[in-house]
């Protein structure tokens, strides 16, 4: 068994930070199904009158997915600084979009909280509350788009026989970009696919983001392993 490490007390939690986002994505109604932009500030106040409990506890779920997105990130970051480049300046743009993602995430999540503190204000403020939850949630994705096309990049030109991650990875990586860039424009939509309760917007972006944290948790887990052996056998 290897010797148990940061690295791998990080790594090993990752299940745990799965069931917490998926507690929090069913528990908070409205996305099951998504939340129409199309809603009066009628139908939104009432929607937050009759799921208080249910929105603030969700909230506080996601708070905390936010925050455990971060410790993946950075081993992945830390896989990086064996990637055969001449200067880190991949790696130091990684850093910072891995800073600046979840805290689009946890924006929305204030704002969603905030319209569900005061459930009986006037329903115009709640929808505002909803409003600026919905766009922050959905079109905050510029910088998960970087990091897709950074890391892609850093792949592709981590030339070594035996590269960090695999070339696929990188195909990966342009693919969850490219199915993430139509979120950006559901602002400019109240209905259609790239409303935020539009295919586009929210299925495809939220499988694309679910499919990029396995698949990225199985890439880092497979070169940790190879790491940490190479490591023990050069003792």
């Amino acid at each position: 068994m290897g010797r148990v490490d940061g690295e791998r007390i990080i790594y090993w939690a990752l299940p745990a930070v799965a069931v917490v986002w998926l507690a929090a994505f069913f528990l908070f109604p409205g996305f099951t199904p998504p939340m129409s932009p199309r809603s009066s500030p009628a139908q939104v106040a009432a929607f937050y009158r009759d799921h208080t409990a249910q929105v603030r506890y969700s909230m506080i779920l996601f708070n905390w997915f936010c925050v455990a997105l971060i410790p993946l990130l950075m081993l992945i970051v830390e896989r990086m600084r064996d990637m055969a480049h001449r200067t880190p300046i991949l790696r130091y743009c990684v850093i910072g979009v891995s800073g600046a993602a979840p805290i689009a995430f946890l924006t929305a999540t204030i704002f969603w909280m905030c319209a569900a503190f005061r459930p009986d204000r006037a329903p115009e403020l709640t929808q505002l509350y909803n409003d600026l939850a919905w766009i922050t949630f959905t079109c905050g994705v510029p910088f998960l788009v970087a990091l897709c096309l950074f890391l892609a990049v850093a792949i592709g030109l981590d030339q070594q026989d035996r590269p960090v991650f695999a070339r696929w990875v990188a195909t990966f990586n342009v693919v969850i970009a490219v199915a993430l860039i139509p979120a950006a424009f559901a602002g400019l939509a109240l209905s259609g696919p790239f409303a935020w309760n539009g295919f586009l917007s929210f299925w495809v972006k939220n499988v694309a983001i679910a499919s990029w944290i396995v698949v990225m948790a199985v890439v880092v887990g497979r070169a940790m392993d190879r790491d940490h052996a190479g490591a023990e056998a050069a003792l």
